[in-house]
């Protein structure tokens, strides 16, 4: 997740975005885990220890960013947006699936502008078709997952996810996978670090854990 000075068009060579972050996501068998760092990089500089890259959308979706910090803010708060006034409509809220399609979109609108987001996001929750984990690219291709990474670390996530997830697997299992691999990865990774944010989707809705709870699970 970075923070630079951005100055010229995606094509510009005065701008180089620096891609530094970590963002997890995997089903269980009745919901989502998903992790990320705190740590926001501008190149080798790291502009903040507690940069917030896990958003709750409504009670039962959550979305992750990387990527340019104003761009993944706007996506998130347009979208959180759009699902209020959904709701408020309808009288109930949209399904995640909905709104990974919702995101998807509006990115894909601004993709054909020749000026996208430069974010990669993931949308997770539950809904009536089970625990979902939609990755998003910055044209607007969605695709739903039983795992994803995003970010500088990911390609270290992906070596713990791969070998390690299974279908069905019970919360608590889900929770250490999440926070195992992400932990490999900001021991590898320099643009990743500076402590973890952890959340939980299930039937009750969604729960951060506190950083108690993370370092007890990380303990084991």
């Amino acid at each position: 997740m970075n923070n630079p000075n951005f100055n010229g068009t995606p094509n510009s060579p005065f701008m180089d975005p620096k891609h530094g972050t970590t963002t997890i996501a995997l089903r269980f068998k009745d919901g989502v885990a998903v992790a990320a760092d705190k740590r926001a990089s501008m190149g080798s500089f790291v502009a903040s220890k507690k940069a917030e890259k896990v958003h709750e959308l409504n009670k039962f979706t959550v979305a992750t960013i990387a990527g340019l910090v104003s761009d993944a803010q706007y996506l998130v708060n347009l979208t959180r947006a759009n699902i209020n006034l959904y709701e408020l409509g309808r009288g109930y809220p949209p399904s995640t699936k909905m709104a990974g399609n919702l995101l998807a979109s509006i990115m894909y609108e601004q993709y054909r502008s020749y000026f996208p987001y430069w974010v990669a996001l993931l949308v997770c929750g539950l809904d009536e078709e089970g625990p979902h984990v939609y990755t998003l690219d910055m044209a607007g291709g969605i695709t739903d997952e039983d795992f994803a990474s995003t970010g500088s670390g990911s390609m270290i996530a992906y070596g713990v996810l791969e070998s390690s997830w299974k279908e069905n697997l019970p919360e608590a299992e889900g929770i250490k996978l999440a926070i195992k691999a992400l932990a490999t990865a900001i021991s590898r990774d320099t643009a990743t670090g500076d402590g973890m944010d952890i959340a939980v989707v299930n039937k009750k809705g969604t729960k951060r854990l506190t950083p108690e709870e993370v370092k007890s699970i990380m303990e084991e």
